[in-house]
């Protein structure tokens, strides 16, 4: 009972663990200059109906390379 007891749990913890889930944050609409300047700073962002969408934990990142 308690080796399942103790595989349960750590499935549990080790699933809770590979959620990957980041918040994103709108940035500006999609446009080459602001794809490559993204690119080369090896800033991750999103592409959502035609709108660049970055990791709201990059956003200085952004604001400091893009702007």
């Amino acid at each position: 009972m308690r080796k399942k007891l103790a595989l349960s749990f750590f499935i549990v913890i080790t699933l809770t663990a590979c959620n990957t889930d980041e918040p994103f944050a709108y940035w500006t609409e999609r446009t080459d200059n602001q794809i490559q300047r993204l690119d080369e700073a090896g800033i991750k962002y999103e592409i959502r109906e035609g709108d660049i969408w970055v990791r709201k934990k990059d956003l200085k990142k952004v604001m400091a390379c893009c702007s």
